[in-house]
């Protein structure tokens, strides 16, 4: 009798470990897939030129991508996401000139900006969002910060409409 209970003390910290491991999992690819969306629907407004006759500022790109992401889950998406749009002259210079803002394991959005050019411009809309890894032990599976927290990325590249 005390050699079961013994047993079953061996074995369940690391079965819940695994099990909380593995819900962490599927809530960051559940993050991943709504950033996914949220960008997506977002980046619509920007290739038909709606956020560009009506103004739309950066802040407020954001605030759209959160609204949607945040149909899904309840997370903080306004202090942990950060936004680049971008327009370039052809897709070469798009891909040759997009660097991830991750420099020795810290996230740096000082060279992301908002500039989401005019009709028939190529644009790049990304989006980056800070998962905070809860589960222990998985910061360096899961992470790719060097604090350990996780940076979720979405990019949508297109060329807007000629609208007018």
């Amino acid at each position: 009798r005390g050699v079961t209970a013994l047993e079953f003390a061996l074995v369940l910290p690391p079965f819940l470990l695994l099990t909380v491991g593995l819900a962490e999992v599927a809530m960051i690819g559940l993050a991943q897939t709504s950033l996914d969306f949220a960008v997506t629907e977002t980046a619509r407004q920007i290739r038909t030129g709606e956020a560009q006759n009506n103004g739309w500022s950066a802040s407020e790109i954001e605030n759209r991508i959160c609204d949607k992401f945040d149909d899904f889950l309840v997370v903080d998406c306004a202090s942990n996401i950060s936004i680049d749009v971008r327009h370039f002259s052809s897709f070469v210079d798009a891909s040759n000139n997009l660097a991830a803002p991750i420099d020795n394991g810290q996230f740096d959005p000082s060279g992301l900006g908002y500039a989401p050019g005019v009709a028939s411009d190529i644009v790049v809309v990304r989006a980056y969002y800070r998962w905070d890894v809860l589960t222990p032990m998985f910061e360096r599976v899961f992470g790719n910060l060097s604090n350990g927290d996780r940076i979720l990325v979405s990019t949508m590249m297109f060329r807007t409409e000629p609208y007018g």
